[in-house]
């Protein structure tokens, strides 16, 4: 069981942050840091399968539990990443009931769903793991993550609940907001409403929540931590780049022209 299971099954917070650029070496240092987990982002970024396999060798490397978000619910662009062995699949936009049957399908050998037969790197490339041993734990070691990112979700939300083989559900505040016609602003009393419910109703399922956010001040994770969240990804990489570069220079700039 990874980390990151681990925590939740305990119901503890898990902590993370994104992976966003291509290099390998960024997973290596996040995730020597502490983190829980990282998430690795694949639908808003530029990083392909090879790069994928590489972040995920680092996270393995360094102890830290991965999770990737793939581009859109589909079998297809799955079935490659499972068998890279992360610990958790993210899938975005899973904006109706029938969307999330698919999405956990993807996931799961038959007769549960309809995940395609072919792991390598997924069962150690059978060095110390038979094909029968993976089969036997597959289909509960990839824990399935689905983003709630439309208000249309929020319609379906007690049968998406009712799906077996669903982990997590992950809010997406910033979409949800913009489906509800509130772009940039999703903090409006909407769309809290509609995420207060959520939080009460899928823990009230027996699942978990958590969510995945921008660079943030400490009264956002308090907001999160009131409403008892069960894991929480924030920032990125890039965040921290941009942020220590310019603290940096300004206190360059106030040394030296000072």
């Amino acid at each position: 069981m990874s980390k990151l299971s681990e925590k939740l099954k305990r119901g503890e917070i898990a902590l993370g942050s994104h992976i966003s650029l291509n290099d390998s070496t960024i997973t290596e240092i996040m995730g020597a840091v502490g983190f829980d987990y990282l998430w690795i982002d694949t639908e808003h970024t530029s990083i392909s399968l090879e790069c994928l396999q590489n972040h995920l060798v680092a996270a393995k490397a360094c102890g830290v539990s991965a999770v990737v978000r793939v581009p859109e619910v589909s079998q297809v662009k799955a079935k490659p990443i499972l068998e890279m062995r992360p610990d958790g699949i993210v899938f975005p936009q899973v904006n109706s009931y029938e969307l999330a049957l698919e999405a956990v399908a993807a996931c799961k050998y038959p007769p549960v769903g309809n995940r395609g037969w072919g792991p390598r790197r997924a069962m150690h490339f059978g060095v110390d793991m038979t094909a029968q041993d993976y089969i036997a734990r597959a289909n509960d070691e990839i824990l399935t993550i689905l983003q709630f990112e439309n208000i249309n979700a929020y319609k379906d939300l007690d049968r998406i609940l009712g799906i077996e083989g669903l982990d997590v559900i992950l809010l997406g505040p910033c979409d949800l907001a913009a489906s509800m016609g509130h772009i940039g602003d999703w903090h409006h009393p909407e769309v809290e409403r509609v995420v207060d419910d959520l939080f009460v109703r899928t823990h009230k399922a027996g699942k978990k929540i958590g969510v995945s956010y921008g660079l943030c001040d400490k009264e956002e994770l308090y907001l999160y931590q009131r409403r008892g969240v069960d894991m929480i990804s924030i920032a990125a990489e890039t965040d921290f780049i941009v942020k220590g570069s310019k603290d940096l220079l300004c206190t360059m700039k106030e040394v030296f022209t000072s």
